[in-house]
């Protein structure tokens, strides 16, 4: 095996581990293996960690004439907003320029970005910070597949208190600084029963599930739009909601005495 190790061995490795943290890793069925939500919160922990410690090695490791740019931001961000302009970035940066990516799950704060990163994407700059654009403003609508709108249409064109029945796709917690449900609802009006929630740690999660027939998501403008594009996704209403939260991107202590992490931010700027 890859690993140099049989399958029960590494079994026993598995249970060892849940018995030391004290809760299950893995559903196990006759259909197979899958993470439970607490085992896909670990691998992500255990990736942040080693993509840490990756980073750190190849900055310390790289020789005075190496040019890199360490960008930090959340999974979901580096999915939904960082690699569509990757390629972009990439190349006004020049190919003597490397960019690496650095994610979190939820909260930049999580991360002790200095001197790791040069660059942090988060909602809302850290308090103080001087050096930030602004990159989005937050703007968000209910998305359901063409599937599901077809089913519930009758519900879906009374007004929200009349959607009760419906499932709400969330994020179990939601990346810090974006808006939930309960902010929309404020705005527009809530369900009179219900609502009834389906949480997933992973916003891709939501919008996988919301894709095949599941639910409503709450879809944020930018981060939907490939899904909307493409047709897996629709708009349950008219407009999107507008809120005051930005999404920036603003300079590490590293980052401000960086020309290339300057650059980096003006290029991410003109992207938008």
């Amino acid at each position: 095996m890859e690993l140099g190790a049989t399958q029960p061995a590494i079994s026993r490795h598995i249970a060892s581990l849940e018995e030391q943290l004290g809760t299950q890793l893995f559903e196990r069925s006759r259909k197979g293996v899958v993470l439970t939500d607490a085992g896909r919160r670990f691998c992500e922990a255990v990736v942040t960690g080693l993509g840490i410690i990756r980073t750190a090695i190849i900055d310390a490791s790289s020789g005075p004439q190496a040019e890199q740019v360490v960008i930090a931001c959340s999974h979901d961000a580096s999915q939904f907003f960082l690699l569509p302009r990757y390629e972009a970035l990439q190349s006004a940066l020049g190919e003597n320029v490397t960019v690496r990516v650095l994610t979190f799950q939820y909260d930049a704060r999580q991360l002790p970005l200095d001197p790791i990163a040069d660059l942090v994407l988060a909602w809302d700059p850290r308090t103080g910070d001087q050096d930030y654009v602004v990159l989005l403003g937050e703007a968000v609508a209910p998305v359901c597949s063409p599937g599901y709108a077809a089913t519930h249409a009758a519900t879906l064109e009374r007004p929200v208190s009349s959607w009760g029945d419906l499932t709400f796709l969330q994020q179990i917690r939601s990346t810090a600084g974006s808006v939930s449900w309960d902010d929309w609802f404020r705005i527009v009006g809530r369900p009179d029963t219900g609502p009834r929630y389906m949480g997933f740690d992973s916003y891709a999660y939501v919008l996988e599930t919301a894709a095949s027939d599941r639910g409503i998501a709450l879809g944020w403008r930018h981060f939907v739009d490939p899904y909307l594009e493409r047709g897996a996704l629709t708009l349950v209403t008219d407009d999107f909601v507008e809120f005051h939260s930005r999404y920036c991107g603003y300079l590490t202590e590293r980052g401000r005495n960086r020309p290339v992490a300057r650059s980096c931010l003006a290029i991410l700027e003109d992207c938008v």
